[in-house]
């Protein structure tokens, strides 16, 4: 365990300096956002523009993961070596990459409602309070479903480019030109056959058991009604999902193991 804590402490160091940059940046941007959402005529440009530094995070991880793999492909004599396993090496890395995630996605986020409370306040000049105050109580009382929902996401996102950096990797002593379509293969081959396997009745039987009912109380706006709305998530494809995802670390250890020459 204690090699493995090293390993961590090895990524985080070696990416400090590009995650800080990034934090900068994140921080001038949620600025902008505010001073935009405080002074800028037209209400929502900001909130659409907080919308954006959220939805980004899905691919956070994803870009993390290729810009540090390609950095260890250019010293990978270093890094091959490091007595530990390919699936440490990786884990590490994730890790690493997940950590610095996490803290770009909780600036953002409070931010972001920063810049919607600001948002909210200037649309309750020209609409209903009641109904801004509904719709301010819906948003903190699911952000934790939809923040949930976009951290697995970007985890998911991360290990597939993870795969490509080391599917193209594993061929570079066998492919000198053209790996890049190693990557693209990797990419899409997959990401077709999903979309095949996930429209079948094999599918459907597969994952559609264990149903989780996420209760949703709304206010209707027009009525203002209570709304029951129920969220249905079924286990066995939070159960495929997580195989899946575990297949692929699986698969890109062994990669490293086996199959990336220096």
């Amino acid at each position: 365990m204690s090699a493995w804590v090293s390993l961590l402490k090895k990524e985080i160091n070696s990416t400090k300096s590009r995650v800080l940059w990034g934090l900068v940046i994140v921080i001038a941007i949620g600025l902008l956002d505010v001073y935009l959402a405080n002074y800028y005529g037209r209400p929502g440009m900001a909130t659409i523009l907080a919308v954006i530094a959220i939805v980004f995070h899905m691919f956070y991880l994803a870009i993390y993961m290729l810009k540090s793999l390609s950095n260890e492909w250019s010293n990978a004599h270093l890094w091959l070596h490091l007595p530990s396993s390919g699936w440490a090496l990786i884990s590490a890395k994730l890790a690493s990459g997940l950590i610095a995630m996490l803290v770009s996605f909780g600036i953002t986020c409070i931010f972001a409602f920063w810049v919607v409370s600001i948002e909210l306040k200037n649309l309750a000049q020209f609409f209903d309070p009641q109904k801004i105050e509904i719709i301010s109580s819906a948003l903190l009382s699911y952000s934790w479903l939809i923040a949930l929902m976009l951290i697995v996401g970007a985890i998911y996102n991360g290990l597939w480019a993870m795969m490509i950096s080391v599917a193209m990797a594993s061929t570079r002593n066998v492919i000198k030109k053209g790996r890049f379509f190693i990557g693209v293969g990797v990419f899409l081959i997959p990401t077709w056959l999903m979309g095949l396997f996930s429209n079948s009745h094999v599918y459907d039987a597969l994952v559609n058991w264990g149903t989780v009912n996420l209760p949703l109380n709304l206010t209707a706006l027009d009525s203002m009604e209570n709304v029951n709305i129920q969220q249905t998530f079924y286990a066995g494809e939070i159960l495929f999902y997580t195989l899946v995802m575990a297949a692929v670390f699986y698969l890109c250890g062994w990669l490293l193991d086996n199959k990336v020459e220096v």
